[in-house]
């Protein structure tokens, strides 16, 4: 009976529910069948939007795409490729097999009438994806707001050629004029580009190709309109803009060298570019550098672990026209300069290498405010001739500050000096501080100037350096003080000198043939301590006096060959006492 009576009840509760809904169709029958349209309506959207939509809109979208490209060129570019295909319901626009190409034709007629951008490029890439885009955005409205542009791997082939007629970076005003043919407004919050293949080609410098590897960029705030077509402060329309290039490696022309940096990035908006890693590397070890040479050469390993550039002129740097920036600093590096004086020296006169004339010699103008240098490392080494020894001085700690960097004439009217100011830890032991001046616009004549002080200084840490390249030790000394001034040129370079010394005794040395050391030589030294070289010069108050140095360089040698011998000869006037 219980089972009965729970079957009736079921039943007549179904029965209930069936009387109320037919009740309610019969009173809300028009609301009823509006929400059945509706739901039809929305399902059948969906199921159009998901199947059709690229085939109804891609035809068109491509078409419009490449009005813009064409209109926005001024016919100068024409964009092809195989497919538009877009989901409205992810607002997503994705491009396939891309390809933007110049027309050569156009570009020459554009030149002939002084029209012409001294840039033009060709971009392919497989695919291109944008987010936060629907059909109206590209069919019908004059403004489009799109949340993220991506391109992964494009090859991009970067042609530049100077024209005479063009005087600055290229004019996005007038860009900006031609798309206002297809578009009034339009705004990207984010543009992402991976891994492009870049080859850059300078036809102005000898169709010169540079390539890179790997490049990146990514640009945010990109809007586009009358607001911001003369806003300085942007980057091609944006807010901020960084570009990274990776893992970059040149060997030089004469196979001597391969330059690298680990990471660049560029962050054109700001101006402003930073570089770590940086290095100039000799190829192979010291005695493979030298077989290559039929004369001596320097040779130059750098290795810089950061240096930094504001306010730099990006555009005409890439150009390789000028490289300008308005402040520049190198940190933490070393540079290790060696001499293999066993090389014959090279005939060539090296008359017109001093720092400032290398500098008038670059073809690209040049200009920077200030460079700072900060905790860089200097170690000069030579090959001794006569004891096959290597020689050693170090400069450590180095902080200075180069200012007024420049080869272009109209600057020296303002300032015609490059002054480097310096101080350093000179052989791990005193500090030295020096002031190099160098008058550019009298550059052909080689003309500086050098101030140099350096305090207290134990004598027998230059051991390092007397030994291999002087044949005398020192067995004690105590520099108190040494100051020089020398105005130079060309040939020759003059001066004054003080040099302030206690306790000064050497022992001199020859080369031993069989144990490949070093041999006293007894009694050239007691000459030397006893009859020639005045022990103190401080104690007795005597000859003590500033020397004048003069030296008649040899034009087969270096800039600093003719500042250190002149400061030898003040050095040895001092020790040998009076005449």
């Amino acid at each position: 009976m219980p089972i009965r009576r729970g079957k009736k009840v079921k039943a007549f509760i179904w029965l209930h529910f069936w009387h109320c809904f037919i009740n309610l169709l019969g009173m809300k029958r028009k609301w009823v069948v509006t929400i059945i349209i509706g739901i039809a309506v929305i399902s059948g959207a969906i199921i159009y939007l998901k199947t059709r939509s690229s085939k109804d809109f891609g035809p068109i979208i491509k078409t419009k795409l490449q009005k813009i490209v064409e209109d926005g060129s001024d016919g100068l570019y024409s964009l092809q490729l195989d497919s538009a295909h877009i989901d409205v319901l992810k607002g997503e626009l994705v491009l396939s097999n891309i390809n933007i190409h110049f027309d050569s034709a156009r570009l020459a007629k554009l030149d002939s009438l002084k029209q012409a951008p001294n840039d033009v490029y060709n971009i392919s890439l497989k695919q291109l994806v944008i987010n936060g885009i629907g059909p109206a955005d590209l069919l019908e409205k004059k403004n489009v707001d799109l949340d993220k542009i991506i391109l992964n791997s494009p090859t991009v082939e970067f042609y530049h050629q100077k024209r005479d007629y063009n005087y600055s970076p290229p004019d996005t005003v007038n860009v900006y004029r031609r798309i206002q043919k297809s578009l009034g407004h339009f705004s990207l919050n984010e543009l992402s580009v991976q891994k492009i293949d870049f080859t850059y080609h300078n036809i102005s410098n000898k169709n010169e190709v540079t390539k890179f590897k790997d490049v990146s960029v990514q640009i945010k705030n990109i809007l586009v309109d009358s607001s911001t077509q003369n806003d300085a402060s942007r980057f091609l329309y944006a807010k901020d803009a960084l570009i990274f290039l990776h893992d970059y490696s040149i060997i030089t022309s004469d196979k001597l060298y391969a330059f690298h940096f680990d990471s660049v990035m560029l962050n054109a908006a700001s101006h402003e570019m930073h570089i770590s890693h940086l290095s100039f590397k000799p190829n192979g070890n010291k005695n493979d550098f030298s077989e290559k040479l039929p004369y001596y050469k320097d040779r130059y390993d750098v290795d810089v672990k950061h240096a930094a550039i504001k306010n730099i002129d990006w555009y005409h740097l890439l150009a390789g026209e000028s490289f300008t920036a308005l402040d520049a600093k190198i940190s933490n590096g070393t540079v290790e300069v060696f001499a293999d004086r066993t090389l014959p020296p090279a005939p060539k006169s090296k008359v017109g290498n001093y720092p400032h004339q290398l500098l008038m010699k670059v073809k690209m103008p040049i200009y920077i405010s200030k460079l700072e240098t900060e905790n860089i490392k200097v170690a000069y080494k030579e090959l001794s001739a006569k004891s096959k020894k290597v020689g050693e001085l170090v400069f450590d700690r180095i902080q200075g500050t180069f200012t007024n960097i420049t080869n272009e004439k109209e600057n020296f009217k303002k300032n015609n000096v490059m002054e480097l100011n310096a101080a350093c830890s000179f052989m791990d032991a005193g500090l030295l501080h020096a002031i190099f001046k160098f008058n550019l616009a009298e550059a052909d004549q080689g003309t500086f100037s050098v101030d140099a002080e350096m305090d207290t200084i134990d004598g027998r840490t230059l051991n390092n350096a007397t030994t291999a390249l002087g044949l005398f030790a020192i067995n004690s000394a105590r520099i108190n003080k040494l100051k020089t001034h020398i105005d130079g040129k060309n040939f020759q370079a003059q001066g004054t000198l003080l040099f302030l010394y206690d306790d000064l005794k050497i022992t001199a040395l020859k080369p031993d043939d069989k144990t490949g050391d070093f041999k006293k030589r007894g009694l050239i030294s007691f000459v030397a301590n006893n009859l020639v070289l005045e022990e103190s010069n401080t104690r007795k108050d005597d000859n003590n006096d500033v020397k004048k140095v003069s030296f008649q360089r040899d034009i087969h040698k270096s800039f600093f060959n003719l500042i250190w011998k002149s400061m030898l000869d003040g050095i040895k006037k001092t020790v040998k006492g009076k005449d």
